[in-house]
């Protein structure tokens, strides 16, 4: 059976996580890539062949729009059925870390479950 895509599922990849939080407001590819960049402190860096793939996507499903341009840049925003699953994905990833707080309580860094 084929792996099902993030667009199809709901259940966002980090790169789409972070990508539709950055366009919360109007923003460029290059400006997101820098957002991410320095949000994350370089934990994830996405690059540009992915970002304008994503961007294209996200906008073919209808998570982001375009909402005008900035120095010929198209910018991008996060429409309502994006902010939705968005929030969806946020809930989900706190339950997870308050899952794994659960589990690693108590264990030194380095131990094993």
């Amino acid at each position: 059976m084929a792996k099902q895509s993030p667009y199809e599922t709901g259940e966002l990849t980090d790169n789409i996580f972070f990508i539709l939080l950055a366009t919360t407001v109007p923003i460029h590819g290059y400006g997101i890539m820098k957002v991410v960049q320095e949000t994350t402190e370089h934990n994830i860096d996405i690059g540009p062949a992915t970002m304008y793939t994503t961007l294209k996507k996200l906008n073919r499903a209808g998570w982001i729009t375009d909402v005008g341009e900035e120095d010929s840049k198209i910018l991008y925003k996060i429409t309502n059925v994006g902010q939705k699953i968005l929030n969806e994905n946020f809930e989900r990833r706190k339950k997870i870390v308050g899952f794994a707080e659960k589990l690693m309580g108590g264990l030194n860094i380095g131990e094993k479950l």
